[in-house]
């Protein structure tokens, strides 16, 4: 795997840390009578493409609270806006107007495997 992929793996595992937090937030409002089922919350997208020395992009994915725990039950998977999957590093999992979930490739699995959750990958 070359530097740019590995770089952009390592990258989405960052982001991924990023949007674990948002989540938490995200549960204080569901605790607070918000429907985890209907509302949706801002995540940042999980591509991991760094411009101009950031860490990752600046696209928001739209996600209920449940869409997204359905992505986080594997340390494999991330979540991105529509168009920023790359064939080399990922497969697609899940398309939807809003996001699209992708697999990590096996060879870019070691890059990502700090899953927060110590979820198993698949």
């Amino acid at each position: 795997m070359d530097r740019r992929r590995e770089r952009q793996a390592r990258n989405e595992a960052l982001i991924r840390e990023v949007n674990e937090r948002i989540e938490e937030v995200d549960r204080a409002a569901e605790a607070s009578n918000v429907d985890p089922g209907e509302t949706l919350f801002e995540f940042l997208c999980e591509c991991g493409v760094a411009g101009d020395g950031d860490v990752g992009c600046e696209e928001h994915v739209r996600m209920t609270i449940r869409e997204y725990e359905v992505v986080r039950e594997q340390d494999d998977r991330f979540v991105l806006s529509p168009g920023h999957e790359e064939d080399a590093l990922e497969s697609v999992v899940t398309r939807t107007e809003r996001y699209v979930v992708v697999d990590k490739r096996p060879e870019a699995e070691p890059f990502v495997a700090d899953d927060p959750r110590g979820a198993p990958s698949e």
